[in-house]
């Protein structure tokens, strides 16, 4: 079955959310729907979303590796001429697949599109759209490419051409958090052509079940974020784009504000033991 889309949804512990995200992807024979649970109970059978139309794979990924393993195991199924990401407690605008539709035969290897942003506790609006949202903008008004390619490090609101991530070999980080952004990263620099639209295809939700892992805040999940940080920022280097990465030392200053002197120094070590001396990066 040749698909055009294949939409890979890691899952954990947020069926009704998970509901809610599937319910969001149309159901036609061209969409090719990948779920993979990385919970240490997986969905039983009969709870597993089903289509009429689009064809759904209910997979599961190790418990400890984190939402970037789920979405490489996705990545060995999906079989659709562009992949599209989908987080389970997020969706998809009723008219995102026609959004992507205008796309399809236009050659680009990744079309980048708009978000908005709702808190699930009242449906007011969020803020975490609002980055997104100035990439788009900046893009339409400036045409420099930049900031698409090298700093929208979320992998949703893109379609990205299969044959781009499976002939460079790109994988997702498989660290607890911060697991998309080098694989943005990298698909950015090696895409021929890129655009974007601002048509608003995804809705990002803040304050779901539980406590996602993007959101908490505690020293080691933040290493490992200015961990992640360094090696986007070494790989921007080494392709004269360093001027797209945060800026490091803001990192190190608000680690030694949040967490103290100790946990500074080890922060600083470890640039230092990678090679990044923060007195010259910028």
């Amino acid at each position: 079955m040749n698909y055009n889309y294949s939409v890979i949804v890691p899952f954990r512990d947020r069926y009704e959310l998970l509901l809610k995200a599937i319910e969001s992807i149309p159901d036609r024979v061209d969409i090719q729907i990948i779920i993979v649970d990385n919970a240490p109970q997986p969905l039983p059978e009969s709870q597993i979303p089903v289509k009429e139309s689009a064809t759904v794979l209910f997979t599961t990924s190790s418990p400890t590796k984190g939402a970037g393993h789920a979405r490489n195991v996705g990545l060995t199924l999906a079989k659709g001429l562009y992949l599209v990401f989908l987080d389970s407690d997020d969706y998809f605008t009723p008219n995102a697949f026609e959004s992507f539709d205008k796309y399809l035969d236009r050659g680009y290897d990744i079309v980048y599109f708009d978000a908005s942003s709702i808190k699930l506790s009242d449906n007011s609006i969020s803020k975490r759209h609002n980055t997104i949202h100035s990439r788009i903008t900046d893009y339409i008004a400036t045409g420099n490419e930049d900031p698409l390619r090298y700093d929208f490090v979320n992998p949703y609101c893109k379609m990205v051409r299969s044959s781009l991530v499976l002939e460079n070999g790109i994988q997702f980080g498989e660290t607890r958090v911060a697991n998309d952004s080098l694989f943005s990263v990298r698909i950015g620099h090696n895409a021929k052509t890129i655009t974007a639209s601002s048509e608003v295809v995804y809705v990002i939700t803040e304050g779901g079940i539980g406590t996602s892992l993007t959101k908490t805040k505690s020293a080691e999940n933040e290493f490992i974020r200015f961990s992640v940080i360094i090696s986007r920022y070494k790989f921007l280097k080494a392709i004269g784009k360093q001027q797209q990465c945060p800026r490091i030392y803001t990192r190190v200053g608000r680690a030694f504000l949040n967490y103290g002197i100790k946990e500074s120094f080890r922060w600083l070590k470890y640039a230092h033991k990678q090679g990044v001396r923060l007195l010259v990066v910028y």
